[in-house]
C-alpha cells in the first residue's frame, strides 16, 4: 500500500520546522496578525519530492474521504446484520437490542472522542514536520485510550441494569439487554484502542487502513453472528459475543500495522507524557463530553420509543439505521477536513485551512444529496426486508422522510465542527451541542413525540431543530474566530485560496 499517495503531507521534513511541540500551535495560528505565522514560519511549503501541496479542493477532500466512507459504511453493517438477524429471530429481540445498542453506543462514543483529539495533535505535528512527536503522541494516546476504556467498560457492566430501568423498557426487555450490555463492556477497552490508532493514522493522511479494519471487523461478525444468535439458540446475547470477538480481530490488525508505522522509537523527547497527555485533555474531554451527551440523548430517546409501544421501538430503530448511513456519510467528508485543515494549522497557514473547510462544505452537500434520493426511492421495499410485521414497517417508513429532512442543517454543522476541532477548539463544539440538546431536542421530543401524539415523526422533527440551532450557533463561532482573519488577508490583497 502507497500511504505517500494518501496524503498531502506525506512526512515533510521543512527547514522552518524546529522540532518544538506546541499544543496550542493552532490556537496561536488563529491569533496571529494576517500574514504573519507563529514562531517566525512560513505558511506550507513544498513537499520533500519537490511537489507544491495539495490545492484545497473537493477532490482532494474526497479523496481522503472515500475510505473513511467505506470504513464507516462497513461499520455500520455489524449494526445493520444484528437488527436485521435480531428481526428474523423476533420482535423482541429487536426491541431488546434497540433499546441496548444506544447503551452501548454511549460508551464508544465517549472512548472515540479520545481518538479525535489524537487525530488532531497528530495532524498539527505531521503538517509541522515533526514526526517524532507524532510517535509519542499515538503511543500515550493508546495508553490513555485503553485505561480510559477499562473505566468507562466498567461503569457499563455495573449500571446495565439501573439504565436499562430507568429507560423504562418493559420488564421482558431487561434481561437480554443486560446481557447485550455485560458482554460488551468486555469491548470497550478494545475498541478504544482501536479507534485511537484508526485516528492517529488519519492524522498523517492514512485512511485506507481504517477501511482494511472495518472490513475485517465484518468478515469476522458475520458468520460468527449467525452462529450463535441462530445455531447456539444465544440470541442478543450472540451478537454481543460477535461483536466483541470481531472487535478484537480488528485491533489486533491494527496493532500490528502500527507497530512500525506509528510505534516505532522516537528521538529525544520535548514533551513529557504529562505534558502530552495534559494537550490531549484539552482537547479530548470537551469532545467526549460531546459525543457522550450526545448519545445519551439517544438512548432518551430510545426510551421515549419504548414507551409509545415495542412496534414504535423497533420502527425507531429501524429509521435510525437508515438514519446512521447517511451521518457516517458526512461525517467522512467531515473528518477529511478535520485532517487537512489540522494539517494546515500545524505549519501555521490558517487560510488554507478555511480553505478546506469550504471543499468540505461543498463535498457534503453533494454526499448529502444521494443517500437521501436513494432512501426516498427504495426506503419501503428496503424496510420490508428487515422486518416482517406490517406495523413495523409502516411506522419506519411514515418517520423516513423528516429523519431526512434532519441532516439538511447538519452539513454546516458538521463542516465547521470539523474546522474548529482541527484548530484544537473542541469546547465550542460541546458547548453548541449541548445548548441545542436541551434547548430543543429533549424538550421537544418529549413534547411532539409522545404528549402531541405525532410518534417517531415527531422526534425526528425535534432532530431537525436541534440541527438548525447547532448549525446555528457554531456559525457564530466561526464567524467571530475565523472571518475576521479572512477580511484582513483579503484586504492585504492576499485572498485565502478557493
Amino acid at each position: 500500500m502507497n500511504d505517500r499517495s494518501e496524503t498531502g503531507r506525506a512526512e515533510p521534513d521543512r527547514s522552518t520546522a524546529d522540532g518544538a511541540a506546541t499544543d496550542g500551535a493552532a490556537a496561536h495560528a488563529l491569533n496571529a496578525p494576517a500574514g504573519e505565522h507563529p514562531a517566525g514560519k512560513e505558511p506550507a511549503g513544498d513537499h520533500p519530492d519537490g511537489r507544491a501541496p495539495a490545492r484545497p479542493g473537493v477532490r482532494r477532500v474526497w479523496t481522503l474521504a472515500y475510505p473513511l466512507l467505506i470504513a464507516g459504511l462497513t461499520q455500520i453493517v455489524l449494526n445493520i446484520v444484528d437488527t436485521v438477524m435480531l428481526a428474523r429471530l423476533s420482535t423482541r429481540a429487536l426491541s431488546s437490542f434497540a433499546l441496548a445498542a444506544p447503551v452501548y453506543l454511549i460508551a464508544l462514543i465517549v472512548v472515540r472522542g479520545w481518538a479525535t483529539a489524537v487525530q488532531v495533535q497528530v495532524a498539527q505535528r505531521h503538517g509541522a514536520g515533526r514526526p517524532d512527536e507524532v510517535a509519542r503522541v499515538v503511543r500515550v494516546g493508546t495508553v490513555t485510550a485503553l485505561a480510559a476504556g477499562a473505566a468507562v467498560g466498567a461503569l457499563l457492566y455495573v449500571a446495565a441494569t439501573p439504565v436499562l430501568t430507568v429507560l423504562g423498557a418493559p420488564e421482558e426487555l431487561i434481561g437480554p439487554g443486560v446481557s447485550y450490555l455485560r458482554v460488551l463492556a468486555w469491548a470497550v477497552p478494545v475498541a478504544a484502542v482501536s479507534f485511537t490508532l484508526q485516528g492517529a493514522c488519519a492524522g498523517i493522511g492514512v485512511t485506507r487502513v481504517s477501511m482494511y479494519t472495518a472490513l475485517l471487523v465484518n468478515a469476522v461478525n458475520l458468520p460468527l453472528g449467525l452462529l450463535l444468535i441462530f445455531q447456539t439458540g444465544l440470541g442478543v446475547t450472540g451478537a454481543a459475543v460477535a461483536t466483541l470477538v470481531a472487535t478484537a480481530a480488528g485491533t489486533g490488525y491494527l496493532l500490528l500495522y502500527c507497530r512500525t508505522r506509528l510505534l516505532q522509537k522516537a528521538g529525544d523527547p520535548t514533551d513529557s507524557p504529562r505534558d502530552i497527555t495534559r494537550g490531549l485533555w484539552r482537547i479530548g474531554w470537551p469532545e467526549m463530553s460531546t459525543m457522550g451527551i450526545g448519545y445519551f440523548n439517544e438512548a432518551l430517546l430510545a426510551g421515549f420509543a419504548a414507551r409509545m409501544g415495542t412496534h414504535d421501538l423497533a420502527a425507531y430503530r429501524i429509521v435510525d439505521n437508515l438514519l446512521l448511513v447517511v451521518f457516517t456519510v458526512l461525517a467522512s467528508g467531515a473528518s477529511a477536513v478535520t485532517v487537512l485543515a489540522g494539517q494546515e494549522f500545524g505549519s501555521g497557514d490558517h487560510a488554507r485551512a478555511a480553505a478546506w473547510h469550504r471543499a468540505g462544505t461543498r463535498l457534503l452537500l453533494l454526499l448529502l444529496a444521494l443517500p437521501s434520493a436513494l432512501a426516498l426511492a427504495f426506503g419501503r421495499p428496503l424496510i420490508s426486508l428487515v422486518t416482517e410485521d406490517p406495523a413495523v414497517a409502516e411506522r419506519a417508513w411514515e418517520a423516513t422522510p423528516v429523519a431526512l429532512l434532519s441532516m439538511a442543517p447538519m452539513v454546516l454543522a458538521m463542516s465547521l465542527g470539523a474546522l474548529l476541532r482541527a484548530a484544537g477548539d473542541t469546547r465550542s463544539v460541546m458547548i453548541a451541542s449541548v445548548a441545542s440538546d436541551y434547548a430543543l431536542l429533549i424538550p421537544l421530543a418529549w413534547l411532539l413525540g409522545l404528549h402531541a401524539g405525532l410518534g417517531i415523526p415527531g422526534l425526528y422533527l425535534a432532530w431537525t431543530a436541534f440541527a438548525a440551532l447547532y448549525a446555528f450557533l457554531l456559525h457564530l463561532r466561526y464567524r467571530r474566530r475565523f472571518r475576521p482573519r479572512e477580511r484582513s488577508v483579503a484586504d492585504a490583497g492576499a485572498s485565502p485560496p478557493m
